[in-house]
């Protein structure tokens, strides 16, 4: 028998000829005839009141037990492979039953002696052998299904230990763009680029990295060879953190570490082959889980109703939605509570998606944030019932670039373009009447230009601001920084008979920008100085507190609306009162000014009431706090 024989639809042949072959079997040896014997000497001996001595008992031939027997070889043949195991039992002991019933009747009220253990032999062989061959099917159905299971993708990530010398280093070069390298093997160079291995320290241990300053050298056995590998990394602020994540890297094999695993000869292959394919998908479904909570994007899975079966972790945190109630909400309850639309509304976007397949895109807001939201219909795996994904990416930074392109171009094409044609018109003017030039026109024009340079000026600087990284930053001096924005704008305070007080303290040290902060202590300065009164007095004040160095400019000006404050650092917000007394600004500088003491890690705060003045105070973290 192959095993085409061993489906559902070839059952009833492949079980009826089993049975007759042990049928077959069986009565070649005799057994039979002697237990026919038995059976009927058991039943006279039993009951021999009820057997007439008077009346023959009538015995009947060979045929009606082979009828019998292919009768109910038949009847088994179709009847056991449709049953369980628990049913196979019940309808043979059944049938072995209803066998001996009907041989006791015919015996005692018709004196016919009906051979029957030829069927009784084969209605008990039939349990075993019905069970061996679902047995059977069974085992062909799963190595199919292993084999199925193993031939599919999985996920396969080789380990860094198993990797050669001269592929780490490549792999190290893409990802690490080192200055210098070096590979050689068992003392012989292989690879060299601004090092030498008079730089190399001792490697006492084979996986464990040293490093040296921006050197870092590695030590790897590979069979019989011994590898020595160094890297010189860049010596900026990201050295120490790509150590440290070296350090993290296992690229030997720890030989030492005691691992539970089991022998391969205490399981059968197939076992093995299940071990292996459970321990794939176990894989993969993590794999799938821990990529869509990780997604830098929200992800929502529905059924074919639109309840959520499925959210990521940035569902709920954006929604602020717990886990429990997301799952088996409906999404349009979810979207409409969140961000109610009517033109379209959402149970008209969700159930196009589903009704027609068709994919939808729109715009949706959270919680003070944009996003943006893709809808597309998919068929869920299993049953193939159709539902919808749904994607939805955080836009709220490209959309406040957005905003700021837009202010960008108000901008230019007022406050920058205003003033340039103001001085173009007047060039004209004074090219038509050369002789009537006076000192008043020159004193225009030249205020006029001073303003576009100012405001050129304080854009370039906030765009400076804007792109200041840690690497330009070195040690400077608060204190020098603000004597020298002091005496940059006493020309300015003196005209104004301004007073400029400064209570210094030591000198405090910061890790920092000191060309952007004096900028920023300039321009704060210069709003004091124009805002206030004459002969009226700015406190400077330079202080320490704890790890912080701060900073506190106090004018006695005309102070600033409560309602203006939340928008004071915003780009181009100009004070009300300002643009009406005719001091115009340009609404840079004190943006300017947050931006640079954002990028110093410090924190910018203002303090003012109308009539009375305003304190600026920055507080920046000190070079060393332990100083």
């Amino acid at each position: 028998m192959t095993k085409d024989w061993l489906t559902i639809k070839n059952a009833p042949w492949a079980l009826g000829l089993l049975l007759f072959l042990s049928l077959f079997l069986s009565q070649g040896s005799g057994l039979p005839d002697r237990l026919e014997q038995w059976l009927y000497d058991l039943t006279i001996s039993t009951w021999p009141a009820l057997v007439n001595d008077q009346v023959a008992v009538l015995a009947i031939g060979e045929w009606a037990s082979i009828t019998l027997s292919v009768l109910v070889l038949v009847v088994l043949a179709i009847l056991l492979p449709r049953l369980t195991p628990t049913y196979t039992l019940i309808a043979c002991v059944a049938m072995c039953s209803f066998m001996v019933a009907g041989y006791l009747l015919l015996l005692f009220y018709l004196r016919i002696q009906l051979p029957i253990i030829n069927t009784l032999l084969l209605i008990l062989v039939a349990v075993p052998i019905a069970t061996g061959y679902r047995l059977a099917m069974t085992n062909r159905f799963l190595n199919q299904q292993l084999d199925d299971m193993a031939s599919t993708p999985h996920l396969s990530l080789p380990q860094p230990a198993k990797r050669q010398p001269a592929q780490l280093l490549e792999h190290f070069q893409a990802f690490l763009e080192p200055e210098g390298w070096l590979l050689c093997e068992n003392g012989e160079l292989l690879q060299i680029h601004g090092m030498t291995m008079a730089q190399a320290p001792h490697l006492p241990e084979a996986g464990q990295w040293v490093h040296q300053l921006n050197q870092s050298w590695l030590k790897l056995e590979r069979g019989s060879s011994t590898y020595v590998l160094g890297l010189t990394l860049k010596n900026d602020l990201s050295r120490e953190v790509t150590q440290q994540y070296l350090r993290r890297l296992e690229l030997e094999t720890d030989t030492t570490a005691a691992t539970v695993q089991y022998s391969a000869q205490a399981f059968s292959p197939r076992l093995e082959k299940v071990q292996l394919a459970n321990k794939r998908l176990g894989q993969m479904q993590s794999f799938i889980q821990h990529s869509f909570e990780h997604m830098p994007d929200g992800i929502i899975v529905t059924d074919e109703l639109a309840v959520i079966r499925f959210a990521n972790r940035h569902i709920e945190n954006w929604f602020r939605e717990p886990m429990p109630s997301l799952s088996g909400m409906p999404l349009i309850k979810l979207l409409q509570g969140h961000d109610p639309q009517e033109n379209p509304p959402w149970h008209e976007i969700v159930s196009e998606t589903l009704t027609l397949s068709e994919s939808r895109t729109v715009n949706l807001k959270v919680h003070g944030k944009d996003f943006i939201l893709h809808l597309a219909p998919v068929t869920l795996p299993g049953d193939g019932q159709s539902g919808i994904i749904a994607n939805l990416s955080d836009i709220s930074e490209l959309r406040e670039q957005q905003r700021q392109h837009r202010q960008v171009i108000d901008f230019i094409s007022h406050d920058v373009r205003s003033p340039l044609v103001s001085q173009l018109a007047l060039i004209e003017q004074l090219k038509r009447e050369p002789s009537n030039i006076n000192e008043y026109q020159i004193e225009q024009l030249g205020k006029l230009a001073r303003r576009s340079y100012s405001l050129a000026e304080e854009f370039v600087n906030l765009a400076r601001a804007e792109q200041l990284s840690e690497t330009r930053f070195y040690d400077c001096d608060l204190l020098a920084i603000v004597e020298n924005a002091r005496d940059s704008v006493s020309e300015q305070a003196y005209e104004k008979r301004i007073r400029l007080e400064l209570n210094d303290t030591e000198d405090l040290w910061l890790q920092g920008n000191a060309e952007l902060l004096e900028r920023a202590v300039i321009n704060l300065l210069t709003n004091a100085i124009q805002y206030s009164a004459p002969d009226t007095t700015i406190t400077i004040q330079v202080y320490q507190a704890g790890h912080i160095a701060g900073l506190a400019i106090a004018d006695e000006g005309s102070g600033i609306d409560e309602s203006e404050l939340p928008y004071l650092f915003d780009r181009y917000h100009r004070l009300r009162h300002n643009e009406i007394a005719g001091n115009h600004g340009t609404g840079l500088g004190l943006a300017f000014v947050k931006t640079v003491v954002e990028k110093h890690k410090g924190k910018i705060y203002v303090d003012s009431r109308l009539g009375e003045g305003t304190t600026f105070t920055l507080k920046l973290p000190i070079a060393d706090p332990m100083g």
